[in-house]
C-alpha cells in the first residue's frame, strides 16, 4: 500500500511517501504490541517552512517526493492528512488538496489530528507529554498524551501564560514538552523539550493505521480550527443621513 501523507497545520509544509508493507501488522501496533520489523516505511519526506505559501508549496513538494521515491501519483492507494489544530488558511490548503486528490484518484482520504501524529513520533515516553504548536495571535494549541500515546487533554487553544492553570485544572503534570511551539512556553513551564525520533509522515500513517488496513470508509475531513474565523457577516448598512 502506497500512502501520501500531508500536513499543513504549522508553518512547515510536510509531504511524505510511505509504504505499508505488512498492512495488518498495523492493527497490532495500534493496540500496543511490539513489531520490531516495522510495518511502515517512510520512503521520502520533504518539508519546507514557509508560513505564507502553503498553497504554492504543497503540490510541487508532493510531486518531488513521489519522483524521488520512484513512484507516480497514479500509484498512490490512499492519502492521510493532518487535521490540525492550525490556523485557518494553512490548514484548509492541506485538507482541500487531500480531498481533491481523493476525488481525482478515487482513493480514500483519512484525517488525523496533527498533534496525535506528532506524539506518535516522539518515541518511548516515561511520563505524560505536552504537545505545543503556535496558534498565532499570541496563543498556542496544546494537547497532553500518556506514555502509551493516548490523548488525555486537548487539543485546546490558550495564551501561553494560561497553560499551567489549564493543566492544573485537568490534573495534568506532563514530564516532557514537544512541538514547534515549545519556545513560546519559555519562562512559563520548566519542562525538558524533546524532539521526534521519526518523521511526521510515519506518525500520520500509523495513526490512520486501522482505517487504512480495514478499508474503512473515510469520515468527513473536519479541520480543527478551535476558534471562530476572523470574517463575520456584515451587519445592516447605516444611513449616512442618520435615519
Amino acid at each position: 500500500m502506497l500512502v501520501l501523507a500531508l500536513d499543513t497545520s504549522t508553518p512547515t509544509v510536510t509531504v511524505g511517501v510511505v509504504t505499508v508493507r505488512r498492512p495488518y501488522a498495523l492493527l497490532d501496533t495500534e493496540q500496543g504490541a511490539a513489531d520490531t520489523a516495522g510495518p511502515v516505511t517512510v520512503l521520502v519526506e520533504h518539508t519546507v517552512t514557509d508560513p505564507f505559501a502553503h498553497a504554492e508549496r504543497l503540490m510541487p513538494l508532493a510531486r518531488a517526493a513521489l519522483t524521488e521515491s520512484g513512484h507516480r501519483l497514479a500509484e498512490v492507494d490512499a492519502v492521510v492528512v493532518g487535521l490540525g489544530p492550525g490556523p485557518f488558511t494553512g490548514l484548509r490548503v492541506g485538507i482541500a488538496t487531500a480531498a481533491a486528490l481523493g476525488d481525482g484518484l478515487n482513493i480514500g482520504v483519512h484525517g488525523v489530528p496533527s498533534h496525535d501524529a506528532l506524539a506518535r513520533c516522539i518515541g518511548p515516553l516515561t511520563g505524560d507529554l505536552l504537545v505545543i504548536t503556535d496558534a498565532r495571535r499570541r496563543e498556542v494549541y496544546f494537547s497532553v498524551y500518556r506514555s502509551d500515546g493516548r490523548r488525555l487533554v486537548g487539543p485546546l487553544v490558550a495564551r501561553p501564560a494560561a497553560v499551567p492553570d489549564l493543566l492544573a485544572e485537568h490534573a495534568m503534570a506532563p514530564a516532557l514538552l514537544a512541538g514547534a511551539g515549545a519556545p513560546l512556553l519559555e519562562g512559563v513551564l520548566d519542562l525538558p523539550v524533546t524532539t521526534p525520533v521519526d518523521p511526521l509522515s510515519r506518525g500520520l500513517v500509523e495513526r490512520a493505521g486501522v482505517a487504512l488496513v480495514t478499508g474503512a470508509i473515510a469520515g468527513p475531513l473536519t479541520p480543527l480550527y478551535l476558534r471562530r474565523p476572523d470574517a463575520t457577516e456584515p451587519g445592516a448598512r447605516r444611513s449616512v443621513l442618520g435615519r
